[in-house]
């Protein structure tokens, strides 16, 4: 007697029964597994039952995904069961191979069932179109065989076909080819779409417009155009909602401010804040966290937008008030930062450990970032200890250690950065291979085993070249050419750079270039070639242009400082310059109200020595030469009298860069507020960055007048002395030392040597600097043991104390300035300006040794203009 196999139902019905056999083995497949139907389908064959395609159909057909191995062994398995596969069967098992994501599979048996002379269903391919979004290769090409077969699969497969492109001109020639093919588009195909476009704003703009969208389209198209950084095209967008009767939510909101803070148009911001109130969109945390984010430099907007969040029922959350701290910190504020952390100190003893606010590094990072701007290096340190000691929840990192040595460096308090130092190096688990040689650069470690040993750990440690990022890779060769070690000549180093140089972006290559000058000439090339390929990439949206245009001036600056600036670098780097300022004066609204003489620059002379206001010596409309007076500042706002106001009231049109202080009021260098002299101030930004090129190239020339102590020896066979001492800064004063710091560079020359009534010796110098850094004459004469007359600073007391009897301040003057206008035709200026009073009536106390010494005091105590600037020679 038969075994009964399922309730009534006996192996004998079944085996006479071909159609209830396929029916159950479809039902046991389903509910107990293929492995389980493929032994029944073997029972009923040992009892005689002839098979057909059909049961082996039926057993495909019911796999679950998870036994798509088993689908795929009946369908290869057929052959030997005497069962022909037909296209059912191919079809079963190309939809249970895309049920379990094996797309490449799927492709491989479509085209097996192509090649066994089946024709695919459009279903199959309807159904590969639909699952494999993530592979957009094989998904178009899949779509592309089913259009060649004459297979309609729908407008749900062209969608899919959309959606899986990866690049935007593929998801343009899909859509394309359903006019083509005559297959109606829907919305959701134009979403699709919108979605495949919206890299490129302006074709999804024209899609949207081609057929009305609804929301979900018309957000793709705000996202697009926020993404690339347009901001009035997003708000346009916004209004066109509103047009269409299309109701905006608070993700259309969001993606308009987000536009707003990649541009840095707050008004805007809080315009479309106020438009969201009007149509009743009630504000979420995203939202409020994005319009914070977006008030950039404008602080005091973010703080009022803070103190209405209880207003609209909103509490400030992590993510919200992190905004508001970064907002903060940026614009330098660090009393607003310090106290909105101290607020959420005191809200915390309030609250349980529920319901505390989590305050976490970012938090911590962005007061140490506001407090080191501040100079406030003492509030960076307590807050360093509170994100350690007071707040369980947070971990101090490397970038909150790195941000607080930073602070305590740039104060000159190397105590506390030390003891940050060691505490870094004990309490963080895993910290970075660079950090330790960076922070010893910082605080310009003199010793030499300590660097030596750090390098030797650290090349034990990075012989994978791809151990560390590009950004590490130049901070530490940075760092260790500060500290004094010749990493370019390291193999280790040398060969991991070269080898990942592809990688690195513009403000990588800057640091590193720094590192690397004492390369061979064909890898410093290499360096140079690839910064001209990052310069000639698109700017994301988000990149800030002044970073990058400063990479691409440190760039520059340093390989002509090492003697191999390729004209090719120089070139692009102009190029990309120019076209970035002019954009930037478009963006900005930049108006010059004064125009150039018919008759070309305006130079004025002959001056009174007094100088007691500052004057206008050469006027190039664009590019202003400015004598600056004795006790005047340039643009810190540390003196009561300030050149930047003076520059502001000439009132020469709408010129944003006179308020910047990123490019410094529009002031090319500074002097020192007891100095006088030429000073070059830019009133666009176009002139600024060409003026900031030709320093960095050396066809900027400024050199100075100054009275030095002791005797100088001139070389009989140069005309130039050199001076090329690395500078370091240590507590209140900058250092120079041929091991380590900054690579500086000063030529002089010497015009006489004279005496004063005491008999102290004095040399009279023109001083031609070549790097410009902070203090570089003062320094670099005092370490050559010829500190200038008059500097408190580099002199001790006695000596400070004999030169205030011969004269009131520091004793240098910025004589005489040399520049150019134009790219085509060059024009070159030279400016020359007599000294001022008070240090004329000081040479004239003075009594020359010889006579070249007798002769340069009578010219520089004239007012005609000395032999030396008559010319341009170099040195």
């Amino acid at each position: 007697m038969a075994r009964p196999l399922q309730g009534d139902i006996s192996v004998g019905r079944l085996v006479a029964n071909s159609k209830l056999a396929t029916a159950y083995l479809y039902g046991i497949t389903w509910r107990q597994g293929a492995k389980e139907a493929q032994q029944v389908l073997l029972n009923f064959l040992d009892r005689g039952m002839e098979a057909n395609a059909f049961h082996a159909n039926a057993i495909i057909g019911a796999c679950h995904a998870r036994d798509w191995r088993m689908a795929l062994f009946l369908l290869v398995g057929m052959g030997d069961l005497r069962m022909r596969p037909d296209g059912v069967s191919y079809n079963a098992a190309i939809n249970v191979l895309e049920k379990a994501s094996r797309w490449s599979l799927a492709l491989h048996w479509l085209r097996e069932m192509r090649n066994s002379g089946l024709q695919p269903s459009a279903i199959g391919y309807s159904a590969l179109l639909n699952g494999g979004q993530s592979r957009w290769k094989m998904i178009l090409s899949t779509w592309s065989e089913a259009k060649v077969a004459g297979l309609d699969t729908g407008t749900m497969g062209c969608s899919a076909a959309i959606r899986a492109c990866s690049a935007w001109w593929h998801a343009a020639e899909v859509l394309s080819s359903m006019n083509w093919f005559r297959i109606p588009a829907d919305r959701c195909t134009y979403n699709a779409a919108l979605h495949g476009i919206r890299s490129q704003w302006q074709r999804a703009s024209h899609l949207s417009r081609t057929v009305t969208p609804d929301a979900v389209g018309a957000n793709t198209v705000i996202n697009a155009c926020a993404r690339a950084g347009r901001w009035a095209q997003t708000l346009a967008q916004l209004e066109d909602m509103a047009v269409i009767h299309l109701e905006t939510d608070v993700f259309s909101c969001s993606t308009a401010l987000s536009a707003c803070g990649l541009m840095g148009t707050w008004a805007f911001a809080c315009h479309v804040l106020a438009q969201s109130a009007m149509r009743k969109i009630h504000p979420n945390h995203v939202t409020m966290g994005t319009a914070v984010g977006c008030c950039g430099g404008h602080w005091e907007v973010a703080s009022d937008l803070m103190m209405g969040l209880p207003e609209l029922r909103l509490a400030s959350d992590l993510i919200m008030c992190n905004s508001h701290l970064g907002v903060c910190a940026a614009a330098g504020r660090w009393e607003v930062v310090l106290e909105t952390l101290a607020e959420q100190r005191e809200a915390d003893r309030g609250h349980g450990v529920r319901d505390r606010f989590q305050r976490d590094g970012i938090s911590f990072t962005a007061g140490i970032s506001a407090c080191e701007k501040g100079s406030q290096w003492t509030w960076t340190v307590k807050l360093l200890e509170m994100a350690m000691h007071e707040v369980p929840e947070v971990t101090a990192d490397d970038v909150c250690f790195n941000a607080a040595i930073d602070a305590c460096a740039r104060a000159t308090a190397r105590a506390p950065a030390w003891a940050l130092l060691s505490e870094a190096e004990r309490s963080v688990e895993v910290r970075d291979v660079s950090s330790l040689p960076w922070a010893l650069a910082r605080l310009h470690c003199q010793d030499a085993s300590v660097v030596l040993d750090v390098f030797k750990d650290v090349v034990t440690v990075v012989r994978d070249p791809k151990s560390l990022s590009p950004k590490r890779w130049s901070l530490m060769t940075w760092a260790f050419a500060m500290l004094g070690v010749p990493v370019a000549s390291h193999e280790v180093f040398r060969e991991a750079i070269m080898t990942s140089l592809d990688d690195f972006n513009i403000d990588e290559l800057s640091i590193l270039s720094w590192g690397m000058m004492d390369l061979d000439a064909t890898s410093g090339l290499r360096i140079q070639l690839a910064a001209v390929r990052e310069m000639g990439r698109a700017i994301a949206p988000n990149q800030d242009w002044v970073s990058f245009a400063n990479s691409v001036l440190g760039v520059v600056w340093a390989w002509n400082f090492s003697g191999c600036l390729a004209m090719r670098l120089a070139r692009q780097a102009q190029a990309v310059l120019a076209q970035g300022s002019r954009e930037m004066d478009r963006r900005k609204g930049t108006r010059n109200l004064h125009q150039e003489a018919e008759d070309g620059p305006c130079a004025t002379r002959g001056i009174s020595r007094e100088y007691r206001d500052p004057w206008v010596v050469l006027d190039m409309s664009e590019v202003l030469v400015i004598a600056k007076p004795p006790g005047w500042e340039v643009y810190d706002g540390n003196a009561e009298r300030q050149l930047a106001d003076y520059l502001v009231n000439l009132q020469r049109g709408r010129l944003p860069i006179l308020t910047d202080l990123k490019h410094g009021c529009g002031f090319i260098h500074r002097l020192d507020v007891p100095s006088s002299g030429l000073v070059i101030a830019a009133t666009t930004y176009h002139a600024w960055y060409d003026l900031q090129f030709q320093l960095v190239t050396g066809t900027l020339l400024r050199e100075y007048l100054v009275l030095a102590h002791g005797f100088v020896y001139r070389d009989p066979n140069a005309r130039w002395s050199t001076i090329a001492a690395l500078l370091r800064w240590s507590d209140d004063a900058v250092a120079a030392a041929h091991g380590m710091g900054k690579p500086s560079e000063t030529r002089l020359r010497v015009l006489g040597h004279v005496t004063d009534p005491s008999g102290r010796s004095f040399a009279l110098l023109v001083i031609r600097i070549v790097t410009g850094r902070k203090h570089q004459i003062r320094s670099h004469l005092a370490w050559k043991g010829h500190a200038t007359v008059t500097d408190g600073k580099y002199t001790g007391p006695q000596t400070l104390t004999e030169d205030l009897r011969l004269c009131a301040r520091n004793f240098l003057h910025r004589c005489h300035l040399s520049l150019r206008r134009g790219t085509v035709c060059v024009e070159e200026h030279h400016v020359w300006q007599p000294l001022a009073l008070d240090l004329v009536e000081a040479l004239r106390e003075l009594r020359p040794k010889d006579l070249a010494a007798q002769k340069a005091q009578e010219t520089w105590c004239s007012s005609s203009e000395p032999a030396e600037f008559m010319c341009t020679e170099g040195p």
